[in-house]
C-alpha cells in the first residue's frame, strides 16, 4: 500500500474510541478547531473527525471533512510516538477557504505536536 494512503488502522472508527478521547485526552483549541488527543495504543497515529449540523449543510460538512483527512494522510507521522486525535471542527470554518483551512489545520497540528 502507498506510503500516502490512509487505511482503516489509521482512523478512529467506533463511538467508544471518539467517547474515550473526550473524556480522557488533552484538550487543544483554536479559532476553528478542538482536537482531543491522548497516546494511542496502535502502531501509529490515528484520526477521528467531528462535523456536527450546526457547522453547516452535508456539501459543507463533507469538504471539512475531505480537507482534514487530506492534511492528516500527508502529515501522519507529524509527532513522534502514536496518539489518537479527535478533531472537532466549530462554526464559521465553512465561510473559509481551502487555502485559510489549511492554515489553520497547521496552526494546530503544531500545537498537538509541541505537547
Amino acid at each position: 500500500m502507498s506510503n500516502f494512503s490512509l487505511p482503516k488502522d489509521a482512523r478512529l472508527r467506533k463511538r467508544a474510541e471518539f467517547l474515550t478521547l473526550s473524556q480522557h485526552g488533552r484538550k487543544i483549541r483554536t479559532s476553528y478547531f478542538i482536537a482531543a488527543v491522548s497516546k494511542g495504543t496502535e502502531k501509529n497515529n490515528r484520526i477521528g473527525i467531528t462535523v456536527s449540523k450546526k457547522v453547516g449543510n452535508a456539501v459543507a460538512r463533507n469538504r471539512i471533512k475531505r480537507l482534514v483527512r487530506e492534511y492528516f494522510r500527508h502529515r501522519k507521522n507529524f509527532a513522534s510516538g502514536t496518539n489518537d486525535i479527535s478533531i472537532i471542527a466549530r462554526k464559521g470554518l465553512t465561510a473559509l477557504s481551502n487555502k485559510q483551512i489549511n492554515e489553520k489545520l497547521n496552526k494546530l497540528f503544531e500545537k498537538i505536536a509541541s505537547t
